[in-house]
């Protein structure tokens, strides 16, 4: 265990010549230094093991050379993503050419002035290369002292050959986890951990699951010691076929329910790997996690939906969690997502044009690439979704395996001793950012300035008491600016939170004193509290949005177990298993669409999301005389609109069905069906637009029906009258008037002719305003009549209605064509006999179109239902009645055993009103109760 100067040197230049392109040679001395310590280190063991009586040769444990290498190469790697923004900074403020610029900064003068103009850059250098060396040294002495054990549980045989430091993020004093390899091919990994919970799991393991195959391996084979933990490599292995799927996700399932009952968290994609057997949780560090505590301003539908969230499989992140709102849009799951997820919120950077006088960093998109959590066949990952059916059911199985241990395992948690538990007190991306940004050329001409930024970060804290904010926030500063990520831990039976040490004693409490026990215990409790379909729900709704393009694929895939679309009640009764908080503010998790993805969020007051499922809710109650998910709609309604209604004048904001104005538009809805003379705004009036809307520049896009302002002149004609603001600044017939004009000739007609974002949809916005008379001189009359005289000579078609497919539903199709083809002759004062003449080729393409495998109110056999019986009863057309009960019967009758969609992604337990459940229960409900409409907005009465 030997390593020469003349080695050591040029393995040094070998490393910076390879990295030569992003100024390699500038960290030559850090790298010298390293291996200095390195080689003094073999010198020292080698003295030591040779003065030793029957000490092993050295040269049997280790080889010196190649472990340095790969010390090295690591530090290396940390000292680019260190120092070569500043770098490129520096060449680019000099000018030159970058050869010429890379020979002097490798040479001692011209780096000493790039040091001297950025010295927190020199310490942090000076830092990692002296962490990296420590490392090093720890990691070879712990293999020495341990050699026996690990051999036992290894089986190795030869020397250590290398030592990769930076396998997850540093913390304490630049600690990090180690891959260690041997020259003939065994691997392990070292942690430094001290008093982890490797040892709860494991005996909680071998009481439920003693020879494994329930659960599956689930953690792999460990050495612990008080300051560290060995852990065998697990590599991720490819499922032998796609049959082994429903194994691997059934035990996945079952692995979710163990953690979560215990109150597991942090278990993202970097936790987990994919093995034949079933999941492998390679970090239990987070398996018990405390409380967040009752925000300070009280309860809400918000707050109430946190906190059941908090107790929910979704707190183990091993399903994604993708937020509304929130700032980590990317899927980070332990079971992982086949579609890489790129942020739109969260940005980094990448070096363009390395080696070259073009050299720069640019800002790009935070990309996080799944990998070896993700179950694979023949190295092509399996996607989570079509496997759903088996996760729930291995949950299921779990949760019934655990019911009947309650109390040993309650046993077993109070009786547990010398374990701690980490608390993340904030998403650890947020560290991450802070980091990355804190080494910008801006902050690196002293510590103060780092320190400046870093002080940045909120003092708001998951775990952690109020009172104790400061504390943990100075031991956050003191981490983050020597490049290390703030990690906490709480001792089983202990309170306080214990960070780097950095303050001495300084006391850092938990939130109301808990400890980690207490936390479990109560996570226990909460697991067997819930109804047992919450969480199901939960797994369902959250892989529904693994993907970032929901409308990529629209299939039913493997999924065997569907909703009964005969039984209204299951629907509700599934609903209300959701429903949390007060009286005064219920509300449950809803996936909403967001872009072009599903995001999860408590009940929002959309039409086309959670206001139609409300306003379906309600019109249940009206006829049944039973709220059907036993809590008051209107009550419901007020928890899920904004606080504050301030549309920004952009075309989506001002849509009536899925825009912000939309809150106002269902709270009116569910409200006029216990008072029809209710004022159109209940609550605190909502604020205009801040600026005066340009008219002039509004295209024939922006008066989309569905999403624009299409849909916005709907709702003045349907809501003036009863007390509805207008917050453009701008008159209704002005906008009427841009509207003609940018509609084009009405006697001809390209593009698309649809109602939700159509020609169509902009002939409805017209013909609402003129049947109330509020088109004044804009004109809308006549281009009404000249429209409607040319059509039904062309009858005009576009792709989506030539296709047979899908040509007969509301958004594109027929059924919408139909439905505004009958506003606009009503509007020009046709009598129902001629309107029904003049639809029947529509309304034949409605009825006889493919029965396909849509339920949708938006694409599918919904929208086509609940046309069918507003035509039917707004033209005396009973016969439509009839056409839509035969439509529905059809379709349940090919779908008896499935095999549907509610018209994007993969899930159908979908409960959203334009592409979801509730859409078609209320189309169904429009079928058997003439009482039963759909909002004034989309054509009811």
């Amino acid at each position: 265990m030997y390593l020469s100067d003349a080695s050591l040197e040029e393995l040094v230049k070998r490393i910076t010549e390879e990295r030569a392109d992003v100024f390699g040679a500038f960290y030559t001395p850090y790298l010298r230094d390293c291996a200095q310590h390195i080689a003094r280190f073999a010198q020292d063991t080698a003295a030591q093991d040779a003065a030793a009586e029957g000490g092993a040769a050295p040269h049997d444990a280790v080889d010196i050379e190649a472990v340095a290498e790969s010390v090295l190469r690591s530090l290396m790697g940390r000292c680019i993503e260190t120092g070569v923004r500043t770098l490129i900074a520096s060449f680019h403020a000099e000018g030159g050419g970058y050869e010429a610029f890379h020979a002097r900064v490798a040479g001692e003068q011209g780096r000493g002035e790039v040091l001297a103009r950025f010295p927190e850059l020199d310490r942090l250098l000076k830092l990692v290369t002296a962490r990296a060396a420590r490392t090093a040294t720890e990691v070879l002495s712990a293999a020495a002292a341990d050699r026996p054990e690990l051999t036992r549980l290894l089986g190795m045989r030869g020397r250590i050959d290398s030592v990769t430091p930076g396998l997850g993020d540093s913390h304490r004093g630049g600690r990090t986890v180690c891959l260690v390899t041997w020259d003939d091919g065994t691997r392990a990994v070292y942690k430094p951990q001290q008093d982890n919970c490797q040892q709860l799991l494991s005996t909680l393991r071998a009481m439920l699951d003693a020879d494994g195959e329930f659960f599956g391996p689930l953690h792999p084979r460990s050495i612990v010691r008080p300051t560290h933990v060995w852990q065998e490599f697990i590599e991720r292995t490819d499922l032998d076929d796609t049959a082994a799927g429903g194994a691997y996700f059934r035990r996945f399932g079952r692995a979710a329910a163990l953690l979560s009952m215990i109150g597991a968290t942090d278990l993202h994609h970097e936790n987990i790997i994919a093995v034949p057997g079933g999941p492998v949780v390679i970090d239990t560090e987070t398996l018990v996690s405390l409380p967040n505590g009752i925000p300070e301003n009280g309860a809400s539908a918000q707050v109430s939906l946190n906190l059941d969230v908090e107790h929910s499989v979704l707190n183990t992140l091993l399903f994604p969690a993708r937020y509304a709102g929130a700032k980590l849009d990317v899927d980070i799951s332990g079971i992982g997502c086949v579609q890489a997820g790129t942020s739109e919120q969260l940005q980094s950077y990448m070096i363009v044009d390395a080696g070259t006088d073009d050299i720069r960093f640019d800002r790009s998109p935070v990309v996080v690439e799944h990998g070896s959590n993700m179950a694979t066949v023949a190295g092509e990952p399996l996607d989570p979704r079509n496997w759903v059916d088996d996760i729930t059911a291995g949950y299921s199985e779990a949760r019934a395996l655990l019911e009947t241990h309650r109390e040993p395992i309650e046993a077993a948690v109070r009786d547990s001793h010398d374990w701690a538990v980490r608390q993340v007190v904030r998403p650890t991306y947020v560290y991450a950012r802070f980091l990355e940004a804190s080494t910008h050329p801006v902050h690196l001409e002293s510590s103060a300035a780092r320190a400046e930024l870093l002080g940045n970060l909120p003092k708001q804290y998951r775990g952690a008491a109020t009172d104790s904010a400061d504390a943990v926030h100075r031991e956050e500063v003191a981490a983050l600016l020597d490049l290390d990520v703030p990690f906490f831990t709480v001792d089983c039976d202990s309170g306080l939170l214990r960070g780097n040490g950095a303050f001495g004693a300084e006391e850092m409490r938990t939130t109301s004193g808990t400890t980690p026990r207490q936390s479990a215990l109560a996570a226990v409790r909460s697991f067997f509290a819930r109804p047992p379909e919450r969480d199901l729900t939960y797994v369902r709704y959250a892989l529904a949005g693994s993907a970032d393009d929901v409308w990529d694929v629209r299939r039913t895939s493997h999924r065997t177990a569907f909703p009964d679309l005969a039984d209204a009640g299951a629907f509700h009764r599934s609903l209300r298993d959701l429903v949390v908080g007060e009286a005064s503010a219920p509300t449950w998790l809803l996936p909403r669409l967001q872009g072009d993805g599903l995001r999860l969020g408590g009940v929002n007051a959309p039409l086309y999301d959670g206001g139609g499922l409300l306003l379906h809710l309600a019109q249940v109650e009206a006829l049944t005389g039973v709220s059907p998910l036993g809590v008051d709609m209107e009550a419901a309604s007020r928890a899920a609109m904004h606080p504050v209604i301030a549309p920004d004048g952009t075309p989506l904001s001002m849509s009536p069905f899925t825009g912000i104005l939309s809150d106002l538009v269902t709270d009116w809805e569910i409200r006029r069906i216990r008072t029809p003379a209710a004022p159109f705004v209940a609550g605190p009036a909502p604020r205009p637009v801040p600026q005066p809307l340009d008219v002039d520049a509004l295209t024939a896009a922006d008066f989309d029906y569905l999403n624009g302002y299409g849909g916005h002149l709907v709702h003045l004609a349907a809501h003036l009258e009863h007390g509805a603001p207008e917050l453009t600044g701008v008159a209704p017939e002005l906008l009427l008037r841009r509207l003609v004009a940018v509609d084009g000739d009405p006697e001809s007609h390209s593009g698309e002719l649809g109602l939700s974002h159509g020609r169509f949809g902009r002939i409805a916005a017209m013909s609402a305003m003129v049947a109330k008379g509020l088109d004044g001189g804009s004109g809308a009359r006549g281009h009404l009549e000249r429209f409607a005289d040319a059509y039904l000579r062309q009858r005009w078609q576009d792709d989506s209605l030539r296709d047979r497919a899908s040509g007969s539903g509301w958004c594109k199709g027929y059924a919408g064509v139909a439905l505004a083809a009958g506003e606009l002759l009503t509007a020009l004062g046709e009598p129902a006999s001629r309107i029904r003449g003049a639809l029947a080729p529509e309304v034949e393409r409605v009825v006889g179109g493919d029965l396909g495998d849509d339920i949708s109110f938006c694409h599918g056999a919904a929208g086509r239902i609940a046309v069918l019986c507003t035509l039917a009863d707004r033209f005396a057309w009973p016969e439509l009645r009839d056409e839509a009960a035969a439509l529905h019967t059809a379709f349940l009758g090919r779908h008896a055993d499935g095999g549907w969609t509610c018209g994007i992604g993969t899930e159908p337990h979908l409960p959203s009103f334009f592409l979801g459940l509730s859409g078609w229960h209320h189309a169904r409900l429009m079928l058997d109760h003439p009482g039963a409409t759909l909002p004034v907005s989309l054509g009811g009465r």
